[in-house]
């Protein structure tokens, strides 16, 4: 009996002689990684202050794009260490941190233009060993360096960080405006031959601190109605000065590229991956207007890759439908069916053309961003042919034939449109 209980009790005992305490640990949010001298890292890091998570109202006001009023900021750490390798940075910062850093809670990993340039593939195996740090982090590349757009990151609406990069990430499905792109995603795109990585595109936009509303320049894009834009230079005053629109485009693990917001929607329809955006598509029938269209993807492409020896054809058909937002002419859209037939043919043209562009600017580079590879490689029976073959360079030649069928599902509540008299 008494071997029993003690058997018992060193049975209770078991699995908490190595627990930490929470107040013994700072939780990482936010983490950026930047050329140093020498060949060292800048590691920066965005560390939560749990005890100041709930400050009130700082009187920051709602146009002065954060600054020192911003919650989230208050209530976090920015600080950035020297060092050969991440797990050293981490060392290194919690030796006056006076806390332990933990990992665990990490939203993001930013990575500056000019360390995303020479190369990412070093991080990567740190990235996907170390025990603490979850595969479904964000990752970007920032305009600059990671630890100026960290620190220069003051969003007003959230009090926390991690609040802020959960909500970024949610508009890749809501906007389509970026790819949310995941640590995981992209390490698997990096070692395949058949398609090329990529990452959420971040920057400050400076003229957004200093302008005026009459001062806003509109970009020679939205005359043609096209949202030609990419982070950084989104026309507006006051908010937060970090935006994140586009896509960085990675060769290898070498950030060759950025597509702008229209790119990026046609990118994530090819493969896919869009769920709905708002559209504008000039009105063939009366000049410098628009129609707008709120669209979504009405199913999967359908994608076949024939391969004849050096001869690479790629057919790709997507369907794409959307609900008429409004109507800044006179035309009859919404009830003249043979109308509604011109607009849909206007539509299935613009996302064409927008697709084709993009497609074809990186195809001369032998960047495959789409993954047409991954559909070429079941032309091959084993992985040594298939790597023998050298799809980068095939796919500079490749043939590559885009079609959208689009369809207007609803014309929204009003009929006909009202007459106004002068």
């Amino acid at each position: 009996m008494i071997v029993l209980i003690l058997v018992l009790s060193v049975s209770f005992t078991l699995g908490c002689w190595d627990r930490k305490e929470l107040e013994d640990q700072a939780f990482v949010q936010a983490i950026g990684i930047d050329k140093g001298q020498d060949n060292q890292l800048l590691v920066t890091f965005r560390i939560a202050i749990p005890s100041k998570a709930g400050l009130g109202p700082t009187g920051a006001g709602g146009g002065g794009g954060g600054g020192v009023g911003s919650v989230a900021a208050k209530s976090s750490l920015l600080t950035t260490v020297a060092a050969p390798t991440i797990p050293a940075a981490i060392t290194l910062a919690s030796g006056y941190v006076n806390r332990e850093l933990n990992l665990m809670h990490t939203k993001v990993f930013i990575f500056g233009e000019p360390f995303a340039r020479q190369g990412v593939g070093p991080l990567l195996s740190i990235l996907s060993r170390y025990r603490e740090l979850r595969r479904n982090i964000f990752v970007c590349v920032a305009k600059g360096e990671a630890f100026k757009l960290l620190a220069e990151n003051t969003p007003d609406l959230e009090k926390s960080f991690t609040k802020y990069w959960e909500g970024v990430k949610l508009l890749e499905s809501r906007l389509a405006i970026n790819p949310g792109s995941l640590f995981h995603e992209f390490a698997i795109d990096t070692e395949a031959l058949g398609i090329s990585g990529t990452m959420m595109y971040l920057a400050e936009n400076e003229r957004a601190k200093t302008a005026k509303a009459g001062d806003i320049k509109i970009p020679p894009s939205f005359m043609e109605g096209n949202l030609g834009i990419k982070a950084g230079e989104i026309p507006r005053t006051g908010g937060n000065p970090i935006e994140y629109i586009g896509t960085a485009v990675f060769k290898g693990d070498k950030f060759t590229d950025v597509l702008n917001l229209t790119e990026t929607q046609s990118f994530l329809m090819l493969t896919g991956n869009f769920n709905r955006a708002t559209l504008g598509v000039k009105d063939p029938l009366i000049k410098n207007r628009f129609i707008p269209f709120e669209i979504k993807q009405g199913s999967p492409p359908i994608v076949k890759v024939d391969i004849k020896g050096d001869r690479v054809k790629i057919k790709e058909r997507l369907s794409v439908e959307g609900d008429l937002v409004a109507i800044q002419g006179p035309v009859e859209y919404a009830t003249d069916l043979g109308k509604q037939k011109l607009l849909q043919s206007a539509v299935e043209k613009h996302l064409e053309e927008q697709a084709c562009s993009m497609v074809k600017r990186l195809q001369k580079r032998g960047i495959d961003m789409v993954g047409y590879g991954d559909y070429a490689k079941r032309n091959f029976l084993t992985r040594a042919e298939w790597n023998k073959y050298n799809w980068p360079e095939k796919f500079k030649e490749a043939e590559i034939d885009l079609k959208f069928v689009f369809r207007i599902r609803r014309t929204g509540l009003q009929g006909r449109q009202p007459e106004i008299h002068p």
